[in-house]
């Protein structure tokens, strides 16, 4: 990108040309659709990771600011700015930065607490676990996260799909997945700054009763919306899912969440029955934990018979 502006600036300087530059640039917020998608390439393909259960962690600062555009409103940018290149010779070779960090921000944080609870609300048919994310924010503890959450359920998973004539692919899936994270972790830990004056020069000279149809004012944009629409977009539109059978999708999720709770219960219990027979501390602090609860509930017995 680089190479090609510094081409336009050196070799086209008698040409009406403007440099567009957006950051990343996702699902529309309005058209065609909300939230419509047809391929899984950029911030679509960790949101569907993330309502698989895929995803499960992420490495960087939660709250540092995503730099998100929608496709929609880059497309009336750039037909404003072809419009204003042609009619004014002031603006040939401008940069126009199109971003939201600095104008409407939204933490990385927020986005995926709204990812999840949106396809907990509205989950995929089928997923590998339930929708859950943590953000990693040293970066020396992001192999721990990613060893624990991805590879070693991964690990199971792949000997169970071989014991059922599968072929194994969770681990083939993490070693893709943590490369694209790789990728995307220099720009989630580093905040970038840039200028949007020629972005708000821009928007001044549409007018005002253009600026609907052509809306590009990221201010506009609620965030909380455009997350939902963009989830329930990739369950609708990408993978094609009848939002009739929304609640047999739902009976899944608890599901899970049933055996998951049991599950933990019982390794809980397996745990301190190992603990209490073969460790003296653990038997003594449980005896003790035992005698203070018996004697807060004959206190309480007391409480109400009196009370009584």
């Amino acid at each position: 990108k680089a190479v090609a502006e510094t081409l336009l600036q050196n070799e086209a300087k008698d040409l009406p040309v403007a440099i567009f530059r957006p950051s990343i640039i996702g699902t529309p917020y309005h058209e065609p659709l909300p939230g419509y998608i047809d391929c899984l390439q950029g911030p679509t393909a960790l949101l569907v990771a993330c309502g698989k259960g895929v995803l499960r962690t992420m490495a960087g600062d939660r709250y540092g600011a995503i730099d998100l555009v929608p496709v929609d409103y880059c497309s009336n940018m750039v037909i404003v700015l072809g419009w204003i290149t042609a009619l004014d010779r002031a603006s040939n070779h401008l940069i126009y930065n199109y971003n939201t960090t600095a104008l409407n921000p939204m933490k990385y944080q927020t986005m995926y607490y709204w990812t999840v609870e949106t396809y907990h609300d509205n989950p995929f048919d089928e997923i590998y676990r339930r929708p859950w994310m943590i953000h990693c924010r040293p970066a020396f503890m992001w192999p721990v996260f990613h060893f624990v959450l991805h590879l070693v359920p991964g690990f199971f998973a792949d000997i169970l799909l071989r014991l059922s004539g599968k072929e194994p692919i969770m681990l083939k899936t993490y070693r893709k997945l943590n490369k694209a994270i790789s990728y995307l972790s220099y720009f989630v830990k580093i905040p970038f700054t840039w200028s949007h004056h020629n972005y708000h020069r821009l928007l001044s000279k549409v007018p005002e009763e253009e600026k609907d149809k052509f809306n590009f004012d990221v201010t506009r944009i609620d965030w909380r919306t455009y997350v939902e629409a963009g989830c329930i977009g990739t369950k609708k539109y990408l993978f094609n899912e009848d939002m009739s059978n929304v609640h047999l999708a739902r009976q899944n999720i608890k599901r899970r969440r049933n055996i998951r709770c049991t599950i933990d219960f019982i390794m809980f219990l397996l745990g301190s029955c190992f603990l209490y027979r073969h460790s003296r501390i653990a038997r003594e602090t449980l005896s003790s934990v035992l005698g203070m609860c018996l004697k807060w509930l004959k206190n309480l017995k007391m409480f109400f018979s009196v009370k009584i």
